[in-house]
């Protein structure tokens, strides 16, 4: 299939007339603007009246979804413009000057989901001449890796003396997850998996069966960064199995206060349909008050 695409490509009138070159691979960073470089030639970069059309393409070379398309111009004796006809989302713009043979792509605010491979098409046209045209083909592949967040931690209900901490995290590369008891102790073993999903960029870590009363740290590290969300967990009086949770971050709870004297309410995810609902007071509770 792609012998055939670039028998097409090279089939199609004055291709031969424009070099269009990208580099192979462009790293980025979430949140940060990436400049996808192209560079091109053509017969007709001496003259002043010819139209220049850049177009980038994303996933499939030639048949690829249009990201951008924009067409420079003579503007009178005023110099020269550029007319925008597509510009998904509003997150891109020309980083050169088509008239300086310079076709780059900005892509704004990154994310990991901008992953992918682009494709560079330059169109040069001159009224009464041959267009010349060029797609790059492989294209340039993005990557894009971020630090870790963490989405979510929660408690899941085994059974009436059985639980697991649970922490959801996002981020490229892959994040590892580390738990650090009350104690201020790492926690190893089989008791600690850590599982890729349920979502893209997503891992899963688990502490199966936490034997203390207290804090439960959570931390994530990649290559990018690390963050760090707690959690507390405490069981009394195991002969009723009754379970007190106060789930959060000194940053979440920061966040979330409300007024004085008020509650906020959260729920412990069980493993069964039932739900078990707890109160998370503003100050953890005296568990050894009766």
């Amino acid at each position: 299939m792609r012998a055939v695409w670039l028998l097409l490509l090279l089939s199609l009138p004055g291709s031969e007339g424009v070099l269009v070159e990208v580099p192979r691979r462009v790293n980025g960073m979430v949140g940060n603007p990436v400049v996808l470089p192209c560079n091109f030639t053509s017969p007709y970069t001496g003259y002043t009246t010819f139209e220049i059309t850049v177009i980038w393409k994303v996933k499939t070379f030639y048949k690829g979804p249009v990201l951008f398309n924009s067409t420079n111009r003579a503007r009178n004796e005023e110099g020269f413009e550029n007319v925008v006809h597509t510009n998904v989302n509003g997150r891109y713009r020309l980083a050169g000057d088509p008239r300086q043979n310079d076709a780059s792509l900005e892509l704004r605010s990154a994310t990991l989901e901008d992953t992918s491979q682009y494709f560079c098409r330059v169109e040069v046209k001159r009224q009464g001449l041959p267009p010349y045209m060029k797609e790059t083909n492989p294209g340039v592949i993005l990557k894009i890796t971020g630090p870790p967040i963490i989405l979510n931690m929660f408690i899941q209900v085994i059974n009436a003396t059985q639980f697991t901490l649970v922490c959801l995290v996002r981020g490229e590369p892959a994040p590892n997850i580390l738990w650090i008891d009350p104690q201020r102790l790492p926690v190893n073993g089989s008791n600690t998996p850590v599982t890729r999903g349920p979502g893209k960029y997503q891992v899963v870590g688990e502490l199966h069966g936490p034997k203390l009363g207290g804090n439960y740290t959570c931390k994530a590290t990649n290559s990018q960064g690390d963050v760090t969300h707690n959690i507390y967990f405490a069981v009394v009086n195991e002969d009723r199995a009754l379970l007190k949770v106060i789930i959060g971050s000194i940053t979440f709870i920061r966040e979330t206060r409300q007024q004085p004297g008020s509650s906020k309410y959260w729920k412990v995810k069980p493993k069964s349909t039932a739900e078990t609902a707890c109160t998370v007071p503003e100050s953890p509770p005296d568990f050894n008050k009766e």
